[in-house]
């Protein structure tokens, strides 16, 4: 089973914890959040992003928001169940590939 949904990765300002927290969230409102996982370098989410198999222009427009300060999203992404798990996400499975 596959879900398309939206990855979106919002910066911490200041604190102790993570810098990055990435989240999938499935276009289908039926479906439960599709988890989050959290960083605390830019060079982790990138490669977050690659095993999930987002494309690398959409990697590299993602990574130069998060360098100036803003959160990033990259929208129409496919995760399967089985990738989603491996990825850390909760709700789903598979290899995540962007149809944009």
């Amino acid at each position: 089973m596959t879900q398309d949904g939206i990855i979106r990765i919002q910066r911490s300002i200041g604190g102790s914890g993570a810098a990055f927290q990435v989240t999938f969230t499935p276009y289908n409102a039926e479906e439960e959040a599709g988890g989050v996982r959290r960083f605390h370098e830019l060079q982790q989410v990138r490669e977050f992003l690659r095993v999930l198999g987002i494309g690398a222009d959409f990697i590299r427009e993602a990574l130069r928001q998060l360098a100036a300060g803003r959160s990033a999203s990259v929208s129409d992404v496919r995760l399967t169940d089985k990738v989603a798990r491996r990825a850390g996400f909760l709700s789903t499975e598979n290899l995540a590939r962007s149809t944009g």
